[in-house]
């Protein structure tokens, strides 16, 4: 019976130290996978070689890290050949480009009757998009290729939406609306590139111009120590399954495919926002459609 109680007791302390070493190695092996998930390397997994089952877990370990990697990488070359395919064309087309705006003006220079100058107008207009969609793809493999650089300083945001918005006010006047614009007279300070920022609100103002449907609101607010710009529109071309999509790269709904869009602004308007520290979000509610734009103010 002693001899029993002896055995037992050995037994459970072999399968206790058997667990604490097992425990530590899997600790061992987690710190590893922290420490070489995102690292370009192709170290492996290592583990000492008394534990046939920790072996087997590192070598399955290390066959999914193998895999991952394979992965990154072909996604790290189609990303480079598609920002350099979009460089070359940009710089590819715009001479053509402008050439045929030069001869488009030529022609609207000329006696022609109604529907020939209908017909220019409309060429025009298909060429002006075309422009657009160049000058957007250039601009958005800049800040892929993380190209644009950025020359961030004490802005005051207020002033930077007051002119993008007064730029854009022959637009709402096509549109026969009015907006309800609310932007404090006070300056708002953050730590951000001029240009940049009105990159931003130019893109969001422009898609809600292409897809709104009226009862437009532009209003920028102090909250504690940010400001908070929200674009509001009606629209009917938005779905709610649409709202997680909105800043991919080309991504445009389903009813907005014939409108003058690149399903480009919206993703440069996230990326640059996001390089300068900001949010950006998107919403819809009862049919009214919303950006959100929030930054942290400079010595608030």
């Amino acid at each position: 019976m002693i001899v029993l109680c002896i055995l037992l007791a050995m037994l459970s302390l072999f399968l206790l130290l058997k667990l604490i070493y097992q425990r530590k190695m899997v600790r061992k092996i987690k710190k590893q996978i922290d420490f070489l998930t995102d690292r370009d390397t192709q170290t492996e997994i290592m583990v000492e070689k008394t534990d046939g089952p920790i072996q087997d877990l590192a070598a399955s370990i290390n066959h999914l890290l193998k895999k991952y990697r394979g992965m990154r990488q072909e996604i790290e070359r189609s990303d480079t050949l598609f920002r350099d395919t979009i460089t070359s064309l940009s710089h590819d087309l715009r001479t053509p480009l402008a050439t045929a705006n030069g001869y488009i003006q030529l022609l609207q220079e000329q006696d022609l009757t109604g529907e020939q100058k209908e017909y220019v107008m409309i060429a025009g207009e298909r060429i002006s998009a075309v422009k657009l969609l160049l000058d957007q793809l250039f601009e958005f493999a800049r800040i892929e290729a993380d190209e644009l650089k950025l020359n961030c300083r004490n802005t005051d945001i207020h002033s930077v939406l007051r002119d993008v918005v007064a730029s854009y006010y022959g637009d709402f006047e096509q549109k026969k609306c009015v907006p309800h614009i609310v932007i404090p007279n006070s300056p708002a300070i953050i730590w951000g590139d001029p240009d940049a920022l009105t990159r931003i609100f130019s893109n969001v103002v422009y898609n809600a111009l292409v897809h709104g449907e009226g009862n437009y609101q532009i209003t920028a607010a102090l909250e504690e120590a940010q400001t908070v710009i929200t674009v509001k529109n009606a629209s009917s071309s938005i779905q709610q399954e649409d709202i997680p999509h909105l800043f991919d790269r080309f991504y445009t709904t389903d009813q907005s495919r014939t409108k003058k869009t690149t399903g480009l602004g919206l993703a440069i308007a996230q990326r640059l926002v996001t390089r300068m520290g900001g949010q950006i979000s998107a919403s819809l509610q009862n049919g009214i459609f919303a950006i959100q734009i929030v930054f942290p103010i400079v010595n608030f």
